[in-house]
């Protein structure tokens, strides 16, 4: 009992109490202010390693791309890109069943390489192509311009595709991820395909009234000079392939020389060469500038012309059509020494590339109108094929895997007889009775290879 008291009486005095009291709230709050300060620690540790780490990030980025910020397409370059490309199409059945097979394909990108519907008017090509229409990019091919008028082709017809693309003009270019793409016109450029031997008799009706017609309508077009001089008026040192009568004595049209196109892709690939974040940079337009010899010729001229800066700027894929099959070159590079023997890269496989030194060509021109029987085989071409169907290509970084998928069809193959050639029959060259050989439960690859760039 007397101890009870005496607590009682301790608890009692105010200062006692006040004392007691302060020092178990000191004791409280020296804990909470240990506690809080190691969680701020903790904290700010995390912080400043995660700013770091950004940093660091961020550095890298800039480092390898020699930008101050991070391109906005960084995560669209770390994703896979699928691009399928083909040409001469036309609305056939053919042509129907390759498309259904393209869509299957789920591609990123469609590439249609010129010579699109072989009609008057877009309608059946813009029908058929509905599902894909916002991933397709287009090249004008001779059929979709007046050099085919008696076919079909007409300036409205290429007004229809350049509206309905919503291009600009019939050459561009575009980014797709860390992918640079330049689409020409070879509509615009002197073409070996277009000068055609004339009897003797129209060249006499030519020199006998050619004056006479210039003099009364000056922006008058004619058949009015050879190819030799014509070549050079505009210093053009181009071989003439010795194939189909072909000659520089031939008479050609006059016309002028369009040098716009080729400025613009000068610019635009010194631009893509030089920015980091493009890893690939891809070619496509209709006439060939490299190919296997069928009805079509290659075109020397354009290839003097493009390729020096097409090895320059350091292209990588050119994509071709015009000629109805299939084809694909080791990497080339252009020999100024003679036109007609590229400069081949044969230090890697022919299938398996790793850093090559030129520009891999391809004809993929078997979008389903016709196809044509090869003549020859150039010691450059390490694949031909004739069989319809499309060139798939899929880029992984800095990693690309190209496919060409047949999808089916047998043609009936002519024999080409010597005297065809001789006599510049052309019309053997298309195979006909092409129908679908059997059913099948995936597509054969006729073509596989790849491209790896290390650094």
């Amino acid at each position: 009992m007397y101890l009870e008291i005496k607590l009682y009486k301790f608890f009692t005095y105010p200062f006692v109490f006040s004392v007691l009291l302060y020092l178990i709230c000191l004791q409280t709050l020296t804990f909470q202010d240990v506690f809080s300060t190691t969680n701020k620690s903790f904290e700010s540790i995390n912080e400043s390693n995660l700013i770091n780490s950004v940093k660091k990030n961020f550095i890298n980025i800039s480092d390898n791309n020699n930008n101050t910020s991070v391109n906005q397409d960084q995560t669209l370059n770390k994703q896979k890109i699928k691009i399928v490309a083909a040409g001469d199409f036309g609305c056939r059945p053919i042509a129907q069943n390759n498309i259904k097979q393209i869509e299957l394909q789920k591609p990123d990108l469609f590439l249609v390489l010129g010579d699109i519907s072989y009609e008057p008017t877009m309608d059946c090509w813009y029908t058929m192509t509905k599902a894909l229409d916002s991933k397709i990019k287009i090249a004008i091919g001779n059929h979709e311009d007046e050099e085919e008028k008696a076919k079909g082709g007409s300036k409205e017809l290429k007004d229809s595709l350049l509206n309905h693309y919503n291009l600009q003009n019939s050459y561009y270019s575009f980014d797709y991820g860390n992918v640079h793409f330049l689409v020409l016109d070879t509509q615009l450029e002197f073409s070996l395909d277009v000068f055609k031997p004339l009897e003797e008799e129209e060249k006499e009706y030519y020199d006998d009234n050619i004056k006479d017609d210039e003099s009364k309508n000056p922006d008058a077009k004619y058949y009015s000079t050879t190819l030799k001089d014509l070549l050079a008026k505009y210093n053009i040192k181009a071989e003439i392939p010795p194939y189909h009568l072909l000659n520089d004595e031939v008479i050609v049209e006059d016309v002028p020389l369009q040098n716009e196109q080729y400025q613009f892709a000068v610019n635009d690939l010194e631009k893509a060469n030089n920015n980091s974040s493009i890893d690939w940079i891809f070619v496509m337009f209709h006439k060939p500038i490299y190919s296997s010899l069928t009805s079509h010729f290659q075109e020397y001229i354009m290839r003097e012309k493009y390729q020096p800066i097409f090895d320059k700027y350091e292209v990588d894929i050119v994509l071709q059509a015009h000629n109805h099959f299939y084809d694909r070159t080791l990497p080339l590079k252009f020999n100024p020494n003679n036109t007609s023997q590229p400069i081949v890269d044969e230090s890697n496989n022919i299938n398996k590339f790793v850093n090559p030194d030129g520009s891999i060509y391809s004809v993929i021109g078997l979008g389903g109108r016709s196809s044509h029987i090869f003549l020859n085989q150039p010691a450059y071409v390490v694949n031909q094929y004739n069989g319809f169907g499309f060139l798939s290509i899929e880029i992984n970084g800095k990693e690309l895997d190209g496919k060409y998928y047949d999808i089916g069809y047998k043609c009936k193959e002519e024999k080409l007889k010597e005297k065809d050639l001789d006599e510049g029959n052309l019309v053997i060259y298309d195979m006909s009775a092409c129908k679908n050989s059997k059913i099948r439960d995936s597509l054969e690859i006729i073509d596989h290879y790849s491209i790896s760039k290390t650094s």
